[in-house]
C-alpha cells in the first residue's frame, strides 16, 4: 500500500480510493497481493433485483424465524432476548437489512472456507480471529449494535443447517479453544431446537467466541487492512459491472486471490433475496467464470 501511494502521489498516511488510481496501478496492486498468503472472500447481490417488496418479505420471514423458538424456551430472559433481536431486525431500513444479510453470509463463508483452507496450509493461523470492520461514523451506529447481536445468532442457526466441513487427517489443535469444554456446552440446542447428540465426539463450536473475541469497528484512514479490503471490494463491484478497460485481466487477478468454493462453487458468492434465482448478466457471468477459472484450489495436492 505504501508503494501504491507513492506511485499515485499520495501521502503514506492518506487513504487511497479506487477512483484515485489508474487502472494500470490497480492491476499492479492485484499482481503484488498475489504474492501474499491472504485470501479474498466476497458476497455480491444484484441491487436492481432487490425491490422493496422482495426485501420486506425476506425481512419479515427472518423476523418470523427469530421468533419461532420463543414458545419453546424455558426462561423469560431468553425469550425477551429473541423479541428484542426481532425488533431490531424489524426496524432496520431495507438498505441496511440487505447489508446485514450480506455481511452475515460473508462471515459464514469465511468460517466454512477459511478454516478448511488454512488448516491444510498454516493451521496455526486458526488460533485467533481478528475482525476489523469499516466504521462509517465516529460513534457506533444502531446498525452496528444490531449487527453485533444478530451475527452470532444467525451464524449459530446457520451452523445447525450446514455444519462446517472438517478434514479428519488435519491438525485442528490450534482451533480447539473455540469449542465449548466438555460439560459446559449450552443447552439451547436441546431446549429450543430439540437436537440431541449421542456422539461423544460431537463437540459444540462456540461461534460467539469466534466473532466477538476480537472484533472492532475502525476508521479506515488508520487501518491499512481495511483500506486494502475497500480497494478489493470496489474493484470487484466495478469488474462485475464490466467497467474496466481490461476487465478480463482484473477478473483473472481478483480470482487468483480467491479460493475455490467449498463444493466447487464459484469463489464469489452471489445471493438473491427473492424466491426465484436469477442468472447473472453477461458481463458479471463472464467475470465470475474467469475468477472461478483462476481461483486457488481448496484442497492441497
Amino acid at each position: 500500500m505504501s508503494q501504491l501511494k507513492r506511485r499515485v502521489g499520495k501521502h503514506r498516511n492518506s487513504e487511497v480510493k479506487l477512483r484515485d488510481i489508474e487502472e494500470s496501478d490497480y492491476l499492479w496492486l492485484l499482481s503484488n497481493l498475489r504474492r501474499l498468503d491472504g485470501v479474498l472472500y466476497a458476497i455480491a447481490t444484484d441491487a436492481s433485483l432487490n425491490t422493496t417488496n422482495i426485501i420486506e418479505q425476506h425481512q419479515a420471514q427472518q423476523v418470523a424465524n427469530i421468533l419461532r423458538p420463543v414458545p419453546l424456551m424455558h426462561y423469560e430472559e431468553g425469550r425477551q432476548g429473541l423479541r428484542d433481536l426481532a425488533d431490531k431486525v424489524t426496524r432496520m431500513p431495507i438498505q441496511l437489512y440487505v447489508q446485514m444479510v450480506s455481511q452475515v453470509q460473508l462471515v459464514l463463508t469465511i468460517l466454512h472456507s477459511a478454516v478448511l483452507y488454512f488448516v491444510q496450509r498454516k493451521p496455526q493461523t486458526l488460533s485467533r480471529f481478528r475482525w476489523r470492520i469499516d466504521q462509517k461514523n465516529s460513534e457506533k451506529t444502531e446498525y452496528e449494535e444490531a449487527f453485533s447481536q444478530v451475527l452470532p445468532a444467525f451464524l449459530q442457526s446457520a451452523s445447525l443447517r450446514e455444519p462446517m466441513i472438517m478434514l479428519e487427517e488435519e491438525n485442528y489443535s490450534w482451533f480447539d479453544r473455540f469449542y465449548y469444554p466438555r460439560g459446559e456446552e449450552p443447552t439451547y440446542l436441546q431446549d429450543v431446537y430439540g437436537i440431541e447428540s449421542n456422539d461423544a465426539d460431537d463437540r459444540k463450536l462456540n461461534i460467539g467466541q469466534i466473532v466477538r473475541e476480537n472484533a472492532e469497528y475502525v476508521d479506515s484512514t488508520a487501518n491499512i487492512g481495511v483500506q486494502v479490503a475497500d480497494l478489493l471490494a470496489s474493484g470487484l463491484r466495478r469488474c462485475l459491472r464490466n467497467n474496466f478497460d481490461r476487465n478480463d485481466d482484473v477478473a483473472r487477478l481478483l480470482g487468483s486471490l480467491m479460493v475455490q468454493g467449498v463444493r466447487n462453487d464459484a469463489p464469489i458468492k452471489l445471493i438473491s433475496f427473492g424466491v426465484e434465482e436469477h442468472e447473472a448478466g453477461d458481463g458479471a457471468a463472464r467475470a465470475v467464470a474467469i475468477m472461478r477459472e483462476n481461483a486457488r484450489g481448496m484442497l492441497t495436492p
